[in-house]
């Protein structure tokens, strides 16, 4: 069996840019600076914005396809996304409606809420 290739953070960025239309400019110049922690960033701000306006939907599409990047990332994207984007969900949690956090947090996935509930010291009972 063919090993995959763990894709690294130019291709991550050029990834995330064309799946995150609303920010794309913004990754791409990010990019060519080599800044994948300023492209995590700009999806965190684009996650908040979608919360606040309510389309909730739609910020779990986004974070859903984090963790598809996550998956097939190289070690260090990997340790970029724990630290800095799954680092931003208790941020996002408090501008969550009790309801609309709940509909969020069923969807993350599964890895990335073993990061939060370790970094927060969270039990799963304390979550929702």
């Amino acid at each position: 069996m063919k090993q995959r290739v763990k894709i690294n953070e130019d291709v991550a960025a050029l990834y995330i840019a064309r799946h995150h239309k609303e920010i794309g400019g913004e990754i791409r110049l990010l990019s060519l600076k080599h800044n994948f922690a300023g492209v995590l960033q700009a999806v965190v701000n684009l996650l908040k914005s979608l919360i606040e306006k309510g389309r909730t939907e739609k910020a779990i599409h986004h974070i859903k396809y984090i963790g598809w990047i996550y998956q097939r990332g190289n070690s260090h994207i990997q340790y970029l996304i724990e630290n800095l984007f799954v680092r931003s969900f208790e941020s996002i949690r408090k501008r969550c409606a009790p309801e609309q956090w709940k509909l969020l947090y069923v969807e993350i996935p599964q890895a990335f809420k073993t990061f939060y509930l370790t970094q927060n010291n969270f039990s799963n009972n304390k979550i929702c």
